[in-house]
């Protein structure tokens, strides 16, 4: 449960009454270059009149293939069980010589999972995660968009499956917050990537709902208020609340921002070095330390590990002396229990699936090598930015966000967690400002 929490994720959302979908991610293009027609869309024209939720979201047809056994064992009255269950199994198919994609024949067994999940409430929870984290995706990069309508359901229905009443008790122990969240999530999305407005109303008028019953808990009496929209739920905001929160922070005046923009020159050249390498040193440093993550394209996002929760990556430091200084030499970040720097090779055409991160911190990103300007960018929260040579973006990451890539060379970020400026639990140096 531990290990799946940090995979809460929301998308960019409409105002209710929309008749058209805002396409998601950075202007359209991470909505639009990732879209493919599903097999719903023949039952959509076909069905006419009006457009039911039971009719277009309901459970497998009839016709669909008879469910296999399960691969993995499971219970019959904890579905918390069996996500987890579910989740190391595919897992480790998924990760399986650093694909981090699955082949036909997994995505079967997926299906099989799914079918069950239909029918076994219990394992819904199993399903819905399964769906999201490892069966976005063909390998190609490909969405296979039935299955975002099939998590969409079955997150939705886990909530009823579990203890996550608005007044349990149980909240945080029955991950309820994962269950809404990831309903919400892919509700919206569904409704901003649909061509059929009447659809993407269903799918809209979903998302809402969700967040509705998500501001009725009263451990988020405190910023409900604030959460008009899904756009505004944001984790720092139940952190501090009463403190500043907004998407994106004014770089000149959060410290970390100007000490990383003064110094790109040196992490440049530094990185320029190990790239420029003959013995491939970047793709070798990736291989002695491989990484996981399952939010983008399959083979979009490579990472390299500067320093990961106060490990240091000792080779990478060997290359890169002054860049492995310079980050040592920052109380925001090594004062900090959740720090993370990494360098992370954006591919072209990558997209990363809409998503947010824990707190407390912040997170920058440094655009360390960016030799196409106005070619990538990202979005959080209601606002969009694009990634300059030299210029570092402060956000927080526990709003909603996604980045896109539409440009035709690769191009290098530094990222960085760092402590919250209202963070009082860590000597970090900052001070947090005034709302």
């Amino acid at each position: 449960l531990v290990a799946i929490a940090y995979l809460r994720s929301i998308g960019s959302w409409l105002a209710p009454g929309a008749l058209q979908p805002r396409r998601s991610c950075w202007s359209g293009r991470c909505a639009s270059s990732l879209r493919r027609e599903c097999s719903m869309e023949a039952r959509r024209r076909s069905a006419g009149g009006a457009v039911s939720l039971l009719v277009l979201l309901g459970s497998p047809s009839a016709t669909a293939p008879q469910p296999l056994s399960l691969p993995f064992q499971y219970s019959t009255d904890f579905d918390l069980y069996n996500q987890g269950e579910a989740v190391t199994y595919f897992e480790e198919k998924f990760y399986h010589g650093n694909r981090k994609s699955l082949t036909e024949d997994e995505l079967r067994e997926v299906d099989s999972l799914r079918e069950r999940a239909f029918k076994e409430p219990v394992l819904a929870l199993a399903a819905a995660q399964v769906l999201y984290m490892f069966a976005w995706f063909r390998p190609s990069g490909q969405v296979i968009r039935e299955n975002v309508v099939a998590a969409a359901q079955l997150f939705e229905s886990s909530i009823s499956a579990s203890r996550c009443s608005a007044e349990s008790p149980e909240w945080n122990e029955w991950a309820c917050d994962i269950r809404w969240m990831h309903s919400a999530l892919l509700y919206n999305w569904l409704a901003e990537t649909e061509r059929d407005a009447p659809l993407s109303q269903i799918f809209m008028s979903k998302a809402y709902e969700l967040l509705a019953g998500l501001r009725s808990v009263p451990r988020y009496a405190g910023v409900s208020d604030r959460w008009v929209t899904p756009l505004h739920v944001n984790f720092n905001s139940v952190k501090f609340p009463g403190r500043p929160t907004r998407p994106i922070w004014d770089t000149n005046k959060v410290a970390i921002g100007r000490f990383l923009e003064e110094n790109h020159h040196i992490f440049k050249a530094e990185l320029e070095s190990i790239l420029n390498d003959h013995r491939g040193l970047f793709r070798e440093l990736q291989r002695h330390d491989p990484s996981r993550e399952h939010l983008a394209t399959p083979g979009g996002w490579e990472t390299v590990r500067v320093v990961r929760y106060h490990h240091w990556y000792d080779l990478f430091c060997e290359m890169a002396p002054q860049t492995c200084a310079l980050v040592r030499s920052r109380p925001e970040i090594n004062n900090c229990k959740f720090m993370n720097v990494n360098y992370v090779k954006l591919n072209p055409g990558t997209h990363l699936k809409p998503h947010f991160g824990n707190g407390p911190r912040l997170s920058a990103h440094l655009s360390v090598i960016a030799p196409e300007p106005l070619r990538a960018g990202m979005s959080v929260g209601s606002e969009q930015v694009m990634w300059m040579e030299g210029k570092a973006i402060i956000f927080d990451d526990t709003y909603p966000h996604c980045v896109s890539h539409w440009g035709e060379q690769p191009r290098y970020v530094m990222l960085v967690w760092f402590c919250h400026p209202c963070d009082e639990t860590n000597d970090h140096g900052q001070t947090c400002p005034e709302v």
